[in-house]
């Protein structure tokens, strides 16, 4: 254990707008475990106090590094912070989580003695409003997100992919940085490039990490219509990664535009219709919350579909 404590770690966080958060976010990450830490801060172009608060950090705490990020873009910023970070493992993570306290010391201890390349852990979902929690139950549902294991499952396992994790470093000198045609999905893009290349990823359930959720249905709508728009150009960059949930979405959609013409040959065409608004209420019923908050998870449910399916259906369009 003396060898892993002489380790770094290099945590990437990108930010925008973060002024809030930024502070408490810096002090919980230095204050977690003893593993050695920089933590590299990358502006994506803070229109509030952001920058004042980071520069104000750096007098403080000789482990800030303030990085501006003129592209804005996630993928963009990680690779300017690749070249300047110091440690022997990279921690990529987001502004809008929580980590244990063990997060980085166990992250490093597994990838000093497990057979992995990568490590993180599940995603803990939650809202802060009621339609908010609807939203996270609904995004922690397979009936919501598919077989998507660090959305749905708690157990110790090999993945495909995760939302937040610490690699070995010479992950990325082998196979390269994040894709920069991609604004959504570059982490997936990522991570199917690992599994190509034979690099395991492992989820662990105790570095479970605390993920707030988008609080309303018009930004739920708008993130995953991203994910559903960048999808099929990751899949083209890395066949590997393709997955009949992917695919799911975009063939209701095109059912449901489908289906008035549909009905002239034969009401049958309505089934499908039914069976899918029957699975919708079962995961709706077990929410044990008031009639309308049931409500919000059939909506929530509802949105992933639609709005992931639509984004798909126009990414294959641009790639024609």
């Amino acid at each position: 254990m003396s060898s892993e404590l002489k380790a770094k770690v290099s945590v990437i966080v990108p930010v925008l707008n973060e002024a809030r958060f930024i502070e408490s976010m810096v002090t919980s990450i230095l204050s977690k475990g003893y593993i050695s830490k920089e933590i590299l801060l990358v502006d994506g172009g803070s229109t509030d106090q952001s920058k004042q608060v980071i520069e104000s950090l750096i007098l403080n705490y000789p482990e800030v590094v303030y990085i501006e990020n003129k592209h804005k873009f996630v993928s963009h910023g990680f690779n300017r912070a690749f070249p300047i970070s110091s440690g022997k493992y990279i921690a990529f993570l987001g502004a809008h989580a929580l980590y244990p306290d063990n997060f980085f010391d166990l992250a490093v201890h597994l990838l000093s003695t497990e057979v992995c390349d990568a490590v993180g852990g599940p995603l803990n979902q939650i809202g802060r409003t009621e339609r908010g929690k609807a939203i996270a139950y609904s995004m922690s549902h397979p009936i919501g997100v598919g077989n998507t294991e660090f959305r749905t499952l708690r157990k110790k396992m090999y993945v495909d992919s995760l939302a937040f994790a610490v690699y070995k470093r010479e992950v990325f000198e082998k196979i390269g940085l994040l894709d920069t045609d991609l604004i959504r999905n570059q982490d997936d893009e990522f991570h199917y490039r690992m599994n190509a290349s034979g690099m395991k990823i492992l989820m662990v359930p105790e570095l479970e990490c605390t993920y707030y959720v988008r609080d309303s249905f018009t930004l739920l709508f708008k993130q995953y219509y991203e994910y559903g728009l960048y999808k099929p150009l990751v899949i083209k960059k890395v066949k590997e990664g393709m997955r009949l949930r992917h695919l799911i979405p975009s063939v209701f959609v095109l059912y449901l535009l489908s289906l008035p013409v549909l009905l002239f040959v034969s009401l049958w065409f309505q089934l499908p219709l039914l069976i899918y608004f029957l699975m919708m209420l079962t995961p709706s019923v077990k929410y044990k919350r008031p009639l309308l908050e049931k409500g919000y998870v059939l909506f929530a449910l509802f949105t992933l579909h639609i709005s992931y399916g639509l984004g798909f259906l126009r990414g294959l369009i641009r790639l024609v």
